[in-house]
């Protein structure tokens, strides 16, 4: 596999999964669920432009999917991909 041209170093689906998780319960320390859910989709196209389709990509996506399916804050969901990643 090649790296992407704007030289982002791929770290693999489950690393960029628990990164991301890290990251979504640092966010729900300082907001709300449904303030963070709200950034899912912004976040995700981020990732989707830095990593392409790669698993590193489908990390990101799959960790937000995980905390707010349908796009709503699932505390089930958070414990479930803490324990995951």
């Amino acid at each position: 596999m090649t790296p992407p041209a704007n030289g982002v170093r791929l770290l693999g689906h489950k690393r960029r999964f628990a990164e991301s998780i890290a990251q979504i319960d640092t966010e729900l320390e300082y907001a709300s669920g449904p303030a963070v859910a709200a950034r899912r989709d912004e976040v995700v196209a981020a990732a989707r432009a830095a990593y392409g389709p790669s698993e590193d990509f489908r990390g990101v996506r799959d960790a937000w999917d995980a905390v707010f399916p349908d796009g709503v804050y699932s505390a089930a969901g958070l414990a479930r991909a803490k324990r995951l990643a």
